[in-house]
């Protein structure tokens, strides 16, 4: 089966690591960075919180998201080296929906954000062109298969698809609070806020032999979808149409060829209506997935992800791919945005 696309390079930058495989090892030992904030509430209490400690904590919103954004963007590009130099390269920024809201003075920080990454990545000599998403979660799943065809017809000679979210700023943690979905002891269904970011750099396979890079993993699927239940009202989760399509679209062509996913990644937080989505659309999709499956929630141990997930999941699923500790050569990323959207992306292990 020809991959859409092949993983070269994995960057990322989480509360419990500062690179790719800090992370992927650290994810794979159940590591958790749940601490007090310096962040409060409505009320003035101290939240639970999943941050990056070695940022300034008086470093907060957009600003913060940039530089979590630009150090995984820099591992990726060390990671590629000279291969780089004169390569046409499209920088595709998945962000979250709030970022793309034009604030009081003017100021976009969707813009602001592509515009310093664009920069970061011209300073190394590539030929760049960066677009920007705030689609949230599903954003990477909405970009991917754009990305896809430009490698494949060759207008493009590297993608780096990446996300980075950020609840550490007074202004998130008052929007989450007025909307229920802050977690504290009396309210376990909602979000821990968490912060991270992680890009990969996607090659068509030829190229990345002639480049001299190695493969760490194949990107064989994606689809996207819509569902009504969201954050914000009371449509019932356990429709899951949206999910379902996305994962039958997704894993069909695998199936086909008699294969199934045992691996499965989620951008879960502690939010039920997710859940139970989940679990609806995993009871009518089974025929996809073998016995025993595992399904794991980095947003649970790291706080949420928001438009950083499907990217990390990509990271650490070539970390596993590569070093031997994946639980199962087929996996799937599955992630949902709070306006509906849902995406999955299906990848497998080299060769």
């Amino acid at each position: 089966m020809r991959p859409l696309a092949v993983l070269v390079a994995a960057g990322a930058v989480t509360p419990i690591g500062l690179r790719s495989i800090d992370s992927a090892f650290s994810h794979r030992a159940a590591a958790a960075a749940m601490r007090e904030a310096p962040l409060v509430d409505a009320e003035g209490e101290p939240i639970t919180m999943c941050f990056l400690p070695t940022l300034d904590p008086r470093l907060t919103g957009a600003p913060r998201a940039a530089q979590l954004a630009a150090r995984a963007l820099d591992e990726v590009l060390g990671k590629l080296g000279a291969a780089a130099q004169g390569m046409r390269v499209q920088v595709a920024l998945c962000l979250d929906e709030h970022l793309g809201q034009r604030s009081p003075d003017g100021d976009v920080p969707a813009q602001r954000l592509a515009d310093e990454l664009g920069a970061r990545v011209r300073a190394r000599g590539p030929d760049v062109a960066v677009k920007v998403v705030t689609r949230g979660a599903a954003g990477p799943g909405f970009l991917l298969p754009e990305l896809c065809e430009a490698l494949g017809r060759g207008a493009i000679d590297a993608a780096l698809l990446g996300g980075v979210h950020t609840d550490y700023d007074p202004a998130r943690i008052a929007a989450l609070d007025a909307a229920g979905r802050l977690f504290r002891p009396d309210s376990l269904d909602a979000l821990i806020p968490g912060e991270g970011a992680a890009f990969v750099a996607l090659m068509r396979p030829d190229v990345a032999r002639r480049c001299l890079l190695a493969e760490l993993g194949e990107i064989v699927g994606v689809a996207t979808a819509h569902e009504r239940a969201r954050p914000d009202n009371d449509e019932p989760a356990f429709q899951a149409a949206g999910l379902t399509a996305a994962l039958r679209a997704a894993l069909g062509p695998l199936s086909e060829r008699g294969l199934r996913a045992g691996w499965v990644l989620t951008d879960l937080t502690f939010e039920s209506f997710r859940h139970f989505e989940l679990q609806a659309a995993s009871a009518r999709t089974q025929r996809f997935f073998c016995e025993p499956q595992q399904v794991e929630s980095p947003a649970q141990r790291m706080g949420h992800l928001g438009a950083a997930a499907m990217p990390l999941h990509l990271a650490i699923a070539s970390e596993a791919f590569t070093r031997g500790f994946a639980p199962h050569s087929i996996a799937v990323s599955v992630a949902g945005s709070d306006g509906g959207e849902r995406a999955a992306l299906v990848v497998t292990a080299p060769g």
